[in-house]
């Protein structure tokens, strides 16, 4: 078995249905098979029409902030012309960015709020304004983060997350299989994702998520997890795109010394 190989690996994908595609390639390219099981949807936002006159007023030497691919998704018909700068968190915000013909002035490496707080741009903010566009009770740290350096910040909510359905007869397929050790492993890319699995799969689901390997991308969900009680390897991805995850998985697969927490790591 090669170090990057998922054969005999079967992992289930829990990303929003229309958001896995890239997990979905990088798993079958290594000869992993894939489950879906979206657990949460994404849900557009019109925001008021106050904060939209408010963001038309941004001046070029504004900045927007762009919070996730979804605020991409959803925000980026928004901004004023001529624009203000445009921040991304993360490479996977700054390819949707750039999918739509807008090139992000500020582009961390790293995909937190804590790698974009460290551009040498956001050292000296007095004054400016900036908006963050992001999902409906997104975190506060970056908000926080820009007033401490001087900003004055907006929230613009452009989507939000809800659970996802899930129809009882796939329910029922989902735990059967978990259950005869047809699932190897699960995404939790989000604190949201864990929680709402746990709602749609029930009582049942519970020990079947408590004993089985699972993939993030955040130590924020690690600790989540563990104080939820889960009890078995916790993979922790360089990344959130799906190369990044997959790599995460095939490392552990292959016994490589992943970088792995949990009940077996």
């Amino acid at each position: 078995m090669t170090a990057d190989s998922l054969n005999g690996l079967t992992v289930l994908v829990t990303r929003p249905q229309g958001m896995g595609e890239d997990l979905v390639k990088a798993i079958e390219s290594r000869g992993g098979a894939v489950l879906l099981l979206p657990a949460i949807a994404i849900e557009p936002l019109q925001p008021d029409t106050s904060e939209l006159a408010e963001l038309a007023t941004l001046p070029a030497g504004g900045l927007a902030i762009f919070a996730s691919r979804n605020a991409v998704a959803w925000g980026a018909r928004f901004l004023p012309q001529p624009r203000p700068r445009i921040a991304a968190i993360g490479p996977s915000t700054a390819h949707a960015l750039a999918e739509l013909g807008l090139t992000p002035d500020i582009r961390p490496t790293g995909f937190t709020t804590e790698d974009l707080l460290e551009q040498p741009e956001f050292e000296n903010l007095a004054g400016v304004r900036v908006f963050i566009l992001r999902g409906e009770d997104g975190r506060a740290e970056l908000a926080a983060g820009l007033k401490a350096r001087g900003a004055r910040v907006r929230y613009l909510d452009v989507y939000r997350r809800k659970p996802a359905p899930l129809d009882p007869a796939r329910r029922k397929e989902i735990l059967a299989l978990w259950a005869a050790g047809e699932i190897d492993i699960y995404t939790a890319t989000s604190a949201d994702v864990f929680r709402n699995l746990c709602t749609l799969l029930g009582p049942e689901g519970e020990p079947l998520l408590r004993n089985t390997p699972l993939v993030t991308v955040s130590e924020r969900v690690l600790q989540t997890v563990k104080q939820w009680g889960h009890d078995a390897t916790r993979l922790l991805a360089d990344g959130p795109d799906g190369e990044s995850l997959a790599t995460a998985i095939a490392r552990w697969h292959a016994g490589e010394g992943a970088d792995t927490t949990g009940g077996t790591g």
